[in-house]
């Protein structure tokens, strides 16, 4: 039986994952990236729970330049963590990772965006054994989540976060997994992702360009468009129509109290909020007119 845990851990998933294991009222040992090495770009923060957890700051790049000052544990859960950190090392216990998708499908590490970019429904979350191949070791649990219409990135991650700390208090409970083999036939590895990647392009439908927005939310970096030179990233919108010409794709059709109204190849598109230099605002102080064009 398991009595020991160590979660290797970092950021908005981090955070996410601690909360909710706060709430179970578990105690896993926690390793996270060092306070040094965090930053801006950084979304969640571990040492918020500080006084709830015992936490190890570990070194980012791999296990050997950390593993004694670790305790002996009997598993290792890494989420959101560097998927090769235990390359060549030597490890006392299984290690497993929990990777947000069903896999073999979305192995890699952008699964999070590229499902809401295909508009994945049935998702979910699946604990595997690692062997050295990247999301490719025997599954040892998987739950399912509903991606809903109105979910963001954040929401999805969040889910994930919670079915993942459930599974950490099934495993105390004494619960018996049996590990299956993944069907490698059905695996995929998703591209990296660029930040040229994540400008949007209205001339794809009205739905293509709600996902989009949606896969690179907050916690990610959100999806952008160009308004006279100035890159403005898009923090909140909805589907205005689901099809038909309403405009040039890219043009303002209506500015109101709610934001601006694009149009896209089919349908239109409305923008809530926007991120400028880091500041979130109304969209329509943006000070966009009828018939401008982003892009």
């Amino acid at each position: 039986m398991v009595k020991t845990i160590l979660i290797f851990t970092k950021d908005f998933a981090g955070e996410k994952l601690l909360k909710y294991i706060k709430e179970l009222k578990l105690s896993p040992f926690i390793a996270t990236t060092s306070k040094s090495h965090l930053s801006k770009k950084h979304t969640g923060n571990i040492f918020l729970y500080k006084n709830d957890f015992q936490i190890f700051e570990v070194s980012p790049e791999n296990y050997e330049h950390s593993s004694n000052m670790l305790p002996n544990v009997d598993m290792i859960l890494c989420v959101d963590w560097k998927k090769d950190y235990f390359a060549g090392s030597s490890i006392n216990c299984p290690v497993y990772y929990m990777q947000p998708s069903l896999l073999p499908k979305y192995r890699g590490y952008g699964a999070v965006s590229e499902q809401f970019l295909r508009g994945v429904v049935i998702s979910g979350i699946t604990i595997y054994e690692y062997n050295g191949i990247i999301d490719g070791g025997d599954i040892l649990y998987q739950e399912e989540i509903k991606i809903e219409d109105y979910f963001n990135a954040g929401d999805f991650i969040e889910k994930a976060s919670k079915k993942t700390a459930e599974f950490i208090k099934k495993i105390y409970l004494g619960t018996i997994f049996q590990k299956k083999q993944q069907n490698n036939a059905a695996a995929f590895y998703l591209p990296k992702i660029r930040k040229s990647s994540k400008v949007l392009d209205f001339n794809a439908s009205a739905v293509s360009v709600y996902n989009f927005i949606r896969a690179y939310s907050y916690p990610f970096s959100m999806a952008s468009f160009y308004y006279k030179g100035v890159e403005y990233k898009v923090s909140s919108a909805s589907i205005e129509s689901w099809s038909g010409i309403e405009g040039k794709p890219g043009e303002v059709i209506l500015q109101n109290d709610y934001g601006l109204v694009v149009a896209c190849g089919s349908g239109s598109i409305l923008i809530k909020e926007v991120a400028i230099n880091g500041n979130i605002m109304k969209a329509h102080m943006i000070n966009a007119f009828d018939g401008d064009i982003f892009v």
